[in-house]
């Protein structure tokens, strides 16, 4: 569809048949194409929600786009206007690419929905009809905007996965409140803020694998997160929650602003016990030192994109249990 309808007669047959009508025409080319063996081949393995704001749909279809690759979906992506027009858009697409190494192109469908926050109600009727049958859905809200809308509950009551970044909302401490009572219902979330932990808390844990953690564990006395940045991030407070499920109640765990050069949100994590100190420390972007006595190690942190963020999220499609006992000890707190 190329031109706006109104709110009371945008159907999803409608955009269902443009999409139709997209696959008849590449069809079309496929057979009046010189080169029969190349061939175009739909793929669906999943709705894909996508929330957006306007203005910011161009980084966002990149992400998508790469997304594709592993993860052929039907698109759906909510673009939410900054203006209060009552006039909601839409249009549908495939979003198409050649393998390296192969002559058949792989093309997925993508419907994009343009509306204003007075709309959305509207737009989440539409979206009903929209979803792939038989197939998950995932709903990435990476809208701070639309997670404050009470058409957001609408929208992710239909998803088999909902995907947030509690550090980019408003107020990150209910975000992760708001979590934790949506997984007690039984709803499956994730949160890009701890997918970004995972590196730490593996590093963590190999450092934990070169001593004997019995007797380290039963003199250690205190934990500390150093971070650089105001306020404390909700990294650091998603590392002390872990931390927290890890070391049991005896262990004070506890946060220090420090001055650095680089802005880190973690800059470093020292175990202090009564012996001995243990220290992983950031020295520069994408490098992390483990010290344990004279013993020196370095670990490479890969800089991740939210493509890889959300791919990690995507892999994990059943309940986390470390991530909800995290997120139930910070919601205690």
């Amino acid at each position: 569809m190329e031109d706006p309808v109104s709110v009371t007669a945008i159907r999803p047959e409608e955009l269902l048949k443009a999409l139709s009508g997209l696959w008849t025409e590449l069809g079309k080319e496929e057979v009046e194409g010189s080169d029969r063996s190349a061939g175009v081949l739909r793929a669906v393995t999943m709705t894909f929600i996508l929330g957006v704001e306007e203005g910011e749909e161009e980084g966002a279809g990149e992400t998508l786009a790469q997304l594709m690759h592993e993860h052929p979906s039907r698109a759906i992506v909510i673009k939410l206007r900054k203006n209060g027009s009552e006039v909601v858009e839409g249009r549908a697409y495939a979003q198409c690419w050649m393998p390296f190494g192969r002559r058949q192109q792989i093309c997925c469908e993508q419907i994009e929905l343009s509306a204003g926050a007075k709309n959305l109600e509207d737009v989440a009727s539409v979206l009903r009809g929209l979803i792939a049958p038989d197939l998950p859905v995932v709903f990435w809200c990476r809208s701070a905007r639309l997670f404050e809308q009470k058409a957001y509950g609408l929208i992710a009551g239909m998803a088999d996965k909902v995907i947030l970044d509690t550090r980019g909302l408003g107020d990150p401490q209910a975000g992760v409140r708001y979590v934790a009572q949506q997984l007690k219902l039984g709803r499956l979330y994730g949160d890009l803020t701890w997918t970004r932990l995972t590196r730490w808390r593996e590093t963590i844990a190999h450092v934990f694998e070169r001593i004997d953690c019995k007797e380290f564990l039963g003199s250690m006395e205190r934990v500390v997160v150093k971070y650089t940045q105001t306020p404390e991030p909700m990294a650091v407070v998603y590392l002390k929650g872990w931390l927290r499920t890890v070391m049991g109640a005896g262990v004070k765990i506890e946060s220090e602003r420090c001055e650095s050069e680089g802005s880190w949100q973690i800059r470093e994590v020292r175990f202090e016990s009564r012996g001995r100190d243990v220290v992983i420390d950031r020295v520069e972007k994408g490098i992390v030192e483990s010290h344990i006595d004279s013993f020196r190690t370095r670990s490479v942190f890969e800089i991740l994109d939210e493509a890889r963020l959300v791919r990690e999220e995507l892999a994990i499609l059943e309940r986390d249990p470390i991530f909800a006992r995290t997120i139930e000890v910070i919601s205690k707190s």
